[in-house]
């Protein structure tokens, strides 16, 4: 045979050779990326700019910041105030007439809809799957390991710790259908504010066998700004006094209007009671905090809002993904809830602690 046809077919092998292991490669990439995405940890910053509610719902929320609106009542933070955003004619929306320089105080079912057991998480509408079924489904995290749980519950030492990071947060007077720019919806008194809904929640699950503290530390009566670092502060006092602590629960209220100045108040019924509605929401690593384990954090929260939906499928909104961490990176089980917002009354809210602490206690047991 020709020497330099033979070099020729010695290429033509070695080119062949590049190529495939080149399409192998190629392939293998682009399965784990594939693999990533549909497991639903391929998230960015953008990917989480917002919280949505779904296409079935008709509306979504947005931060106030981000529309440039600015809340006329000095009690409520623009960084904490939400715009609700509705796909329907003004004539569709429920209004109420009110005394001057008032604004009236309307119900709204953010659910989304759930059917009895079903799971949600809000839609970005960025192209983002995750597969909340496979999480349900699958155990809880090792540090959240069942046989040591129940051990710590037997020794009766602390499991869960509530903290409030806004403790200040209060609600609406009852009996109140309209609300003014003098309408204060901060307290410092305990008895009044977001602490007091803490205090029931807690009380619920040391009831039922899930021994917990409430720290009711004020984090945002002196700087709002800096109350995150406050509690944080606190949360790493306790777990360091009591490192059987495997779940912070960092307790809220919403704050939720309409650029009309309407306020928003989240509820459902349940038994025959006005129950003030409950958000989970679960912190990623996407703003760029040290918090590669937050899919353990959202386990326990799907794993809740199953069990939530499963007894009254109106009670919880979607849950909802966000890109900053919220501190949750110091212990497994941190979940922060938002109950009800400033257009709930205290005993909505308080009803839907005790819902939320049975629950709770459920899901911290089962595992």
């Amino acid at each position: 045979m020709n020497t330099g046809f033979a070099r020729f077919l010695r290429k033509k092998d070695d080119f062949v050779k590049v190529y495939r292991v080149g399409i192998c490669v190629f392939s293998a990439a682009a399965i784990c990326l594939c693999g990533l995405y549909k497991a639903g940890n391929f998230f960015t910053a953008s990917n989480l700019r917002s919280i949505t509610l779904g296409e079935s719902a008709g509306f979504q929320l947005i931060a106030a910041k981000e529309k440039n609106y600015v809340v006329d009542n000095k009690s409520l933070y623009n960084d904490e105030v939400y715009l609700v955003e509705e796909e329907k004619n003004e004539s569709e929306t429920e209004s109420r007439p009110v005394k001057k320089g008032a604004y009236p105080i309307l119900s709204l079912d953010m659910s989304g809809g759930a059917q009895k057991g079903e799971i949600l998480i809000n839609d970005t509408d960025s192209g983002v799957e995750v597969d909340a079924e496979a999480l349900v489904s699958a155990p809880f995290p090792k540090s959240l390991d069942g046989e040591a749980v129940t051990a710590l519950a037997t020794m009766q030492k602390p499991l869960v710790l509530i903290i409030h990071t806004h403790a200040t947060e209060c609600y609406s007077i009852q009996g109140a259908d309209s609300y003014d720019n003098e309408t204060s919806f901060r307290t410092e008194n305990k008895e009044e504010n977001i602490v007091s809904v803490g205090k029931v929640l807690c009380d619920t699950l040391n009831s039922r066998g899930v021994s917990t503290i409430h720290c009711d530390i004020l984090h945002d009566a002196k700087d709002y700004n800096s109350s995150y670092n406050n509690s944080l502060e606190s949360v790493k006092y306790y777990l360091n006094k009591y490192p059987s602590i495997k779940y912070v629960f960092d307790i809220h209220r919403d704050a939720i209007i309409r650029d009309n100045g309407e306020l928003i108040k989240t509820e459902c019924t349940v038994d025959s009671h006005t129950v003030a509605q409950i958000m989970i929401l679960v912190g990623t690593n996407s703003g760029g905090a040290d918090h590669p384990l937050w899919t353990d954090n959202l386990n326990v929260a799907l794993k809740l809002q199953k069990n939530l939906t499963s007894s009254y499928p109106c009670l919880a909104r979607p849950v909802n993904l966000r890109a900053a961490s919220f501190n949750q990176q110091y212990a497994p089980g941190s979940l922060l809830f938002e109950i009800g917002s400033c257009g709930n009354t205290l005993s909505e809210a308080k009803l839907a602690a005790v819902y939320l602490g049975e629950a709770l206690a459920e899901v911290i047991k089962e595992t």
